[in-house]
């Protein structure tokens, strides 16, 4: 039983061989892998375990790395992926299923990286009196790996019923992927440069105290820790082991349940705003920003990009702490210009607002809600945290202030630009990485435009607050600069923006019907 499932997974890894785009993307994703595996080789030789921060940053790097490869299999869209339920039609034994899943999952690009991570922790306590647990644990945690992918796949084929739910889930896990390598590359680099060791330390405790990092961190134990994190171990791989068989008997024999409809009683977001036409905008606008993979997928991806930031900033020399109050302002600066189209992604539903006829500044309020809702609590929530983690005095009223304006500035410029500089969208319904076939040169215009207007805007709140690292009193300067600023563009966007939208409505209809 065994041989057949595994040649058949063969069967489905050659299959990602064929010529053309899948034979291109096999490709990338080998030479990622090879990548990845090589940096762990090379690390794994080059780690002094007798300083407390390399010992940490083993610890932080190979569990963002567990997590990558444990995530792997559902980023190529589970086509070469063996979840139990395809074997549901066939007399098959569940327990010999299970087993022959398990093996399964050992073969191709995740279980090799499993494997390797395994080797780099073994390698890299090579020679110390704890090299014998680091074998073990190597093992264990490599093991480990393999049956998560598994259980992720399984849980993965059940969510992904449709289309879109499955580019949602491989959406989600590409950005997982993308995230961990991230926070793999930032904690190597910020081991080299020899900044705090406090926070590494303090993030290596913590992982080490959960399943995710409790294998990694055995070599670096005393006694009785190092005893009680393998038995922790051992016990998570038999319940993992017992749970996985158990899960695929559920999954084969129990005949799938029916999904009832959904009852639901009122009008759901349009009970909850005014009945004024910007209200029922706004209610139209969350319904997208909570349903819409297009929208979904912006969402996943914007805590990346202050993440590629943080990385760009420590390559170039930047110390470690104060790159937290870096996230921030990115997030909300991206957050705020993701809306400069907003109007294409209706796509024909505009019509009903040039029916209406719709007040323009109604429109253009509705559709700032949803950022406003989703970043103002962000910006004031994260803002201490990040502020405290600097370790830059008196900074928090920059941080609040800076974010804020960037926000609230995105949202007033893209009123206008979704207005007066809108470009062909993907439709409703569409994967989140589809494009329209006649995306032109216009399209990169207005996200230039809108992006660097609204960074012009913000200029002299930026320059106050970097001014504040030499005199803290700018500061509170640069706090007040950029509220006031995002506040004063906002309301002059929603205004410069609504008469342009409702003298540019028949133009924008034209628009999205032609594509």
């Amino acid at each position: 039983m065994v041989d057949h499932v595994l040649r058949l997974k063969l069967a489905l890894l050659g299959s990602a061989f064929r010529p053309g785009a899948t034979l291109a993307r096999t490709l990338a994703v080998i030479v990622l892998a090879i990548a990845v595996g090589s940096a762990i080789i090379v690390l794994s030789g080059a780690i002094d375990v007798r300083l407390a921060s390399h010992r940490a940053g083993l610890v932080i790097v190979a569990s963002s790395l567990a997590l990558a490869v444990a995530v792997a299999p559902l980023s190529a869209g589970l086509g070469s992926a063996l979840e139990p339920r395809r074997f549901a039609s066939f007399p098959i034994e569940p327990r010999r299923l299970a087993v022959s899943l398990a093996a399964a999952g050992a073969v191709g690009l995740p279980g090799v990286l499993a494997a390797v991570l395994g080797i780099g922790l073994e390698r890299a306590w090579a020679g110390t009196p704890t090299a014998g647990a680091a074998i073990v644990a190597g093992v264990l945690a490599a093991v480990a790996i393999i049956l998560i992918s598994q259980y992720l796949v399984a849980v993965g084929a059940q969510l992904a019923v449709s289309p879109s739910a499955r580019r949602l889930v491989t959406g989600v896990a590409r950005a997982v992927i993308v995230i961990a390598l991230a926070a793999a590359t930032t904690t190597v680099l910020a081991v080299r440069a020899g900044g705090d060791d406090d926070i590494l330390i303090a993030i290596a405790r913590t992982l080490a105290n959960t399943p995710l990092g409790m294998l990694w961190a055995v070599p670096a134990s005393a006694l009785a820790p190092l005893l009680a994190r393998l038995l922790g171990g051992a016990i998570m791989i038999a319940v993992l082991v017992w749970g996985w068989g158990w899960i695929v008997a559920r999954l084969v024999e129990a005949p799938q349940r029916p999904r009832s409809a959904a009852t639901t009683t009122g009008l759901g977001w349009f009970d909850l705003v005014p009945a004024t036409p910007a209200g029922v905008i706004a209610a139209r606008s969350l319904l997208y920003w909570t349903r819409d993979a297009r929208y979904r997928a912006v969402l996943l991806a914007l805590p990346v990009a202050p993440v590629i930031m943080m990385l760009a900033f420590a390559v170039a020399g930047a110390p470690l702490p104060p790159l937290w109050l870096v996230p921030l302002p990115v997030l909300a600066l991206f957050l705020g210009w993701f809306a400069h189209n907003d109007v294409a992604y209706d796509h024909t539903a505009v019509w009903m607002h040039v029916a209406a006829p719709v007040p323009g500044a109604a429109d253009r309020w509705g559709r700032c809600v949803p950022p406003l809702l989703l970043g103002v609590p962000l910006v004031l929530v994260l803002a201490p945290l990040f502020a405290l983690w600097s370790g830059v005095d008196g900074v928090l009223p920059a941080l609040i202030g800076v974010s804020l304006g960037l926000l609230l500035t995105g949202l007033g410029v893209a009123s206008v630009s979704s207005a007066i500089g809108a470009y062909p969208a993907a439709r409703p319904g569409a994967g989140p990485f589809d494009q329209p076939p006649t995306l032109g040169a216009r399209a990169g215009w207005t996200q230039s435009l809108a992006l660097l207007a609204t960074l012009a805007f913000m200029a002299p709140a930026l320059t106050a607050a970097i001014w504040g690292f030499t005199s803290p009193v700018w500061f509170a300067v640069a706090g007040i600069a950029g509220a006031a600023t995002g506040v004063g563009m906002l309301l002059l966007g929603i205004v410069i923006g609504g008469r342009a939208f409702r003298r540019r409505a028949p133009e924008l209809l034209d628009l999205v019907l032609r594509t």
